[in-house]
């Protein structure tokens, strides 16, 4: 069987600069940092999903973001998600 390609630790993209800053094995979330070119920052969440195709983790495409990956303008928002996978906080 081979091995499945991870996701790259940093990266950038349209200019973006994207940092993992997260993985919990145990809700099977990712957390990165997203830095646009002006300086502003967003932290996405999203569920480790394995595309078959390709045999690598996938990185969440525009239509995933409020399906399996979220978007939050604050660390601590974000976070929680990574703690407790996508329960809704109560």
């Amino acid at each position: 069987m081979e091995v499945i390609k991870e996701l790259e630790k940093e990266f950038i993209k349209n200019k973006e600069r994207f940092v993992q800053i997260g993985y919990n094995p145990q809700t099977k979330v990712y957390l990165y940092k997203r830095i646009f070119p002006r300086g502003a920052i967003v932290y996405e969440v999203f569920k480790r999903r394995i595309n078959k195709r390709f045999n690598c983790i996938s990185y969440p495409g525009g239509n995933a973001f409020g399906y399996w990956a979220l978007t939050f303008p604050k660390y601590e928002q974000a976070k929680y998600y990574l703690d407790n996978g996508f329960i809704k906080p109560s």
